[in-house]
């Protein structure tokens, strides 16, 4: 299975993080130059920016073109591609469980990452044995770090491109009610900075300019259409709410944090 991570040619020790993982895990990871946000056309910008709840930044629309350039490569494949982004630090359980991630054939979309926040999900996983099991995801919010995607999930988030323009990458992933989106349980991926948070140590600095504050505009005729947008998607929420009365549960995504330690605990008792 390909397996491929998107990193900027300015980041080098992310690169080298990522390509130290796929090391120590036995997978072949493939770079894959990310966007800049010189490399953005103007007739870009124009076509895809704008038609979201908020314009996006420069390196959000890149961190866009970065993944859709692999949907588009995935749309024309037969089989799953593992997408990750630079931060994503890899559960040592990974390689393993790849195997029995890819031969799972009901999903568009596989989430391999934990936020660490709620989202809805069905309350009954399916265990594909070696201690994994998947999810049916109804609607998740955030997180683009690792993923699995099918031919056809590609082919369904390049046709919304059409339709709808750009998002960030997380939101438009998770906001695409046409994709059959799973969730690997427990996750395989987290970013840097989540499992800091956690308490966890990354291995790589966690910063990114993608994160950088963003200060909410204030109502005006050129911001309502925007405004408006949110709006209609905060609506879409209650039927999902709704779901909770039935199939769907409002929970986080277990996370074994040994899985992400720097060294194997029976290593750490050694030392």
């Amino acid at each position: 299975m390909r397996t491929v991570f998107v990193n900027l040619d300015r980041a080098g020790e992310r690169r080298a993080f990522m390509e130290g993982q796929g090391a120590r895990l036995g997978l072949a990871l493939e770079r894959v130059r990310a966007v800049e946000t010189g490399d953005i056309s103007a007739d870009v910008d124009a076509r895809l920016n704008g038609r979201w709840e908020r314009p996006l930044s420069g390196p959000e629309l890149g961190c866009f073109l970065s993944h859709h350039g692999i949907w588009a490569e995935v749309a024309r494949g037969d089989g799953p591609v593992l997408v990750l982004e630079d931060d994503a630090v890899l559960s040592r359980r990974t390689g393993e469980a790849l195997r029995r991630l890819a031969a799972f054939e009901d999903a568009d979309f596989l989430n391999l990452e934990s936020f660490d926040r709620r989202r809805f999900a069905a309350r009954r996983a399916v265990d594909l044995g070696g201690g994994i099991a998947v999810r049916r995801v109804y609607r998740d919010k955030s997180g683009s770090a690792g993923y699995l995607l099918w031919p056809a999930g590609a082919r369904k988030l390049l046709e919304r491109t059409e339709r709808r323009g750009a998002a960030p990458v997380d939101a438009f992933l998770h906001g695409c009610a046409a994709l059959v989106s799973w969730q690997a349980e427990p996750a395989l991926v987290m970013q840097a900075h989540i499992l800091e948070a956690r308490g966890g140590r990354a291995g790589v600095d966690p910063a990114t300019s993608i994160q950088a504050l963003r200060v909410r505009a204030g109502l005006t005729r050129e911001t309502l259409p925007f405004r408006l947008r949110r709006l209609r998607t905060q609506l879409g929420l209650v039927r999902y709410h709704l779901m909770r009365l039935g199939p769907a549960r409002y929970g986080r995504t277990p996370v074994v944090d040994e899985d992400f330690a720097a060294e194997p605990p029976s290593a750490q008792r050694r030392s």
